[in-house]
């Protein structure tokens, strides 16, 4: 009995330090992905207030791309957080593309086109930060989804990895 005992103990030991590895490892990616949102604020801040209809800064998805399919599979994302970061991150999609449409319109000299797509990439820009009838706005409630992840306490992240 004693030695069921000593097997357990060693097992249970050795359940700790991946324990808070994933803990760690999701942290990191929860604080990525802030980092990255942040830049797209700041991106698409500046496409609203420089007035360069065609610019070559692209918002980044980087972070998505790599670490929300990992929070996704590790299960540390509910339903309505998945659902609301990836309409911030399709929103930040649809903005590159318009960005990548102007500057195609504008090097074969549509300047009227440019200036068209500019517009509908304002639009998709201010939808970031401004509300839409009952739609919050993308950017502020992605971004509380995230501190409140970055901010959960160790023991929040019981699942074993």
């Amino acid at each position: 009995m004693h030695e069921l005992l000593l097997v357990l103990l060693g097992f249970f030991i050795g359940c700790i330090p991946p324990w808070f590895a994933r803990k760690r490892r999701l942290k990191t990616h929860w604080c990525a992905l802030r980092a990255e949102m942040e830049q797209c604020k700041d991106k698409a801040e500046t496409l609203l207030r420089d007035n360069v209809q065609a610019p070559l800064y692209r918002l980044p998805l980087i972070c998505y791309q790599v670490s929300f399919p990992i929070l996704l599979s590790d299960g540390a994302l509910e339903e309505q957080d998945a659902f609301t970061l990836g309409r911030f991150y399709s929103q930040v999609q649809d903005i590159n593309r318009g960005l990548d449409n102007a500057a195609e319109m504008y090097k074969a000299g549509d300047l009227v086109k440019v200036n068209v797509e500019y517009r509908r990439n304002c639009l998709k820009a201010t939808a970031l930060f401004q509300s839409e009838g009952e739609t919050p706005a993308l950017y502020p409630a992605a971004k509380k989804i995230v501190d409140a992840k970055i901010l959960l306490p160790w023991y929040k992240y019981s699942k074993m990895a």
